[in-house]
């Protein structure tokens, strides 16, 4: 039988194996590649999660830019504070031939002021914004500086407006950042949200005495899934302006584009929320109410006390996002009795990747009083105060015998 060889390796493959398995050793394992973020037409734009406000996307995002009719989300906010859905508001002339879009409205026409802000979410109507301004305040400037007073509460600080409708005036002015504020603020609310998110509506037309169709200029709600929100704006200094909002599977994200171009705000929108949805997820880390640590208690009732979370947790995170780690700041390593219910006890951090994402106050679970001696403690001291003052009055006695002179002079009678 002959014996066949086997096939000779050439020395350059075995150098380029181990130059690989070294490569791998060195390396580590390997991690996946962060996803790019969507490149926009917009100049300025903002992603934000609209539970955690944790801001997802940034393009400019403090760049001072004019917003145009998306100012009307901020005016419905605060006309829905303000105001009640069922007054009805007169259309004064100024109102009515104000310029740009309009809910066609007419001088001396009664709306209530859910019709009219209909007109101004759906149809962008400039005359219903300012008769709403009229109806909040009389004076509009004075409008124009509450709602400049509201975004500064909504840490929308570089915010200027000079009118409720975002009509072009230089120093009327937003930032991607700060709508995306100012519209997280306005879809908490149901009110809100039922007006932003509906196609079309049918309200009264006084004047024509029949009723006119109102609809919905951000084409979104027709076009992409889960769409729910919020205002479309356009000047020519402007340009294409668009606030957005939709909701997958529990979560709602806002997007925000600014000075983009016809069909792109639509794409830079789309591209945005899908970016958002596909690489993050929201968790809540902690639920109100939940033990995080124990503190021992001296001279109580009991020996520890639980540091419970004073409210939920709710985080917005990477897919990729590695371990989090709690860290506990100010919790005292020994309370002394009494402790109270509720009583603060230091704050729980959460960090991932050495960035904190959160944190929650921690408080006393339940009270701990104070121990209370019991009945045989406070009869044994009655009985020894008894046996000391019994001593003192025996004392006494004997020093009375021993000193007979000093009773003389202290019972004698006087001359």
């Amino acid at each position: 039988m002959r014996y066949h060889r086997p096939p000779r390796v050439k020395f350059c493959h075995w150098v380029s194996l181990i130059f690989f398995i070294c490569s791998i050793i060195v390396s580590g394992p390997v991690r996946a590649v962060a996803p790019s973020k969507p490149e926009l037409v917009a100049q300025a734009a903002a992603l934000i999660d609209a539970d955690t406000g944790r801001l997802l996307y940034t393009k400019n995002p403090d760049l001072k830019l004019p917003v145009a009719s998306t100012t009307k989300i901020l005016t419905a906010l605060l006309v829905l504070e303000r105001g009640s859905l069922t007054d009805k508001v007169t259309i004064s002339e100024k109102a009515a031939f104000q310029e740009g879009s309009s809910m066609y409205t007419s001088p001396g026409e009664t709306y209530t002021v859910e019709e009219l802000l209909y007109g101004l979410m759906l149809n962008s109507g400039n005359d219903a914004a300012l008769a709403l301004a009229e109806y909040v305040n009389e004076n509009v400037a004075d409008f124009a500086e509450a709602m400049n007073e509201r975004a500064r509460q909504l840490g929308a600080l570089n915010t200027n407006f000079t009118n409720s409708s975002g009509l072009p005036d230089p120093d009327s002015y937003s930032t991607a950042k700060d709508m995306a504020l100012i519209a997280r603020a306005a879809m908490a609310r149901n009110d809100f949200r039922e007006i932003a998110g509906t196609k079309e509506r049918y309200v009264p037309w006084p004047v024509k005495d029949t009723d006119k169709l109102l609809v919905n200029h951000n084409k979104l709600l027709w076009r992409y899934e889960g769409a729910d929100g919020v205002k479309t704006g356009y000047t020519s200094e402007a340009r294409q302006c668009l606030v957005a909002s939709a909701s997958r599977q529990g979560r709602r994200l806002i997007a925000v584009v600014l000075k983009s171009e016809q069909e792109s705000v639509w794409r830079d929108a789309q591209l945005l929320l899908d970016w958002g949805f596909t690489n993050f997820y929201n968790r809540t880390l902690v639920s109100a109410g939940e033990t995080l640590d124990t503190v021992s208690v001296k001279k109580g009732q009991a020996d520890e006390v639980e540091a419970v979370a004073k409210h939920d947790l709710l985080v917005t995170l990477d897919r990729e996002q590695e371990e989090i780690k709690t860290i506990l700041e100010g919790v005292p390593s020994e309370l002394e009795a009494p402790v109270d219910q509720g009583q603060p006890l230091g704050q729980a951090v959460f960090t991932a990747e050495e960035t904190e994402i959160g944190r929650v106050p921690l408080l006393a679970g339940t009270a701990v009083p104070r121990v209370r001696k019991p009945w045989w403690f406070w009869l044994g001291l009655l009985i020894l105060l008894r046996l000391i003052w019994l001593l003192i009055v025996r004392a006494k006695r004997r020093r009375r015998l021993r000193h007979p002179r000093w009773i003389y002079f202290r019972y004698r009678k006087p001359k």
